[in-house]
């Protein structure tokens, strides 16, 4: 709890604050609704059954967890998830080792990352891309009327 006796609230620039207003609130409402929209697509994607009571239940305590802490709101990352399902991850033992290599990477990760070429990054956010635009697009043509269809590409 020592930030409150770091930030000196005389120097913060309350207009600032003013004005970054409707972005704080369009984030807020972004991460309400990103798990009623992520969650059913990635069950989608890969032939899962989700229960979402569970999942909202399971996102609301994270958050609250994580807001008590201090952290950041808890967000599922689609594309990450998608990549990791379709590489075979799945159970706890392999979610676990994700999570441990991530915390890893959080710690020694600006290191390691000096190391890695940009073009592999750049050829996984591509391949990831142009997948889950073909999920999206070319796989559902046909599949709803022109106004959902329209909405799709929007």
């Amino acid at each position: 709890w020592d930030i409150w006796r770091v930030i000196d609230f005389s120097t913060i620039s309350w207009t600032a604050v003013y004005h970054s207003i409707p972005t704080l609130v369009a984030l807020a409402l972004f991460s309400l609704i990103h798990v009623p929209i992520n969650i059913p697509a990635f069950a989608i994607s890969t032939q899962v059954d989700v229960d979402m009571n569970k999942e909202l239940i399971a996102h609301g305590f994270s958050n609250a967890l994580a807001g008590m802490a201090g952290g950041l709101q808890n967000y599922m990352a689609y594309t990450q998830s998608v990549l990791y399902a379709r590489s075979g991850g799945e159970g706890k033992a392999s979610s676990l080792a994700v999570a441990t290599v991530t915390g890893a990477l959080f710690v020694v990760g600006p290191f390691i990352a000096s190391y890695i070429p940009r073009c592999m990054a750049g050829t996984l956010l591509l391949h990831v891309g142009i997948d889950l635009f073909l999920e999206g697009v070319y796989d559902t043509y046909g599949n709803f009327d022109i106004l959902e269809y329209g909405g799709i590409w929007l």
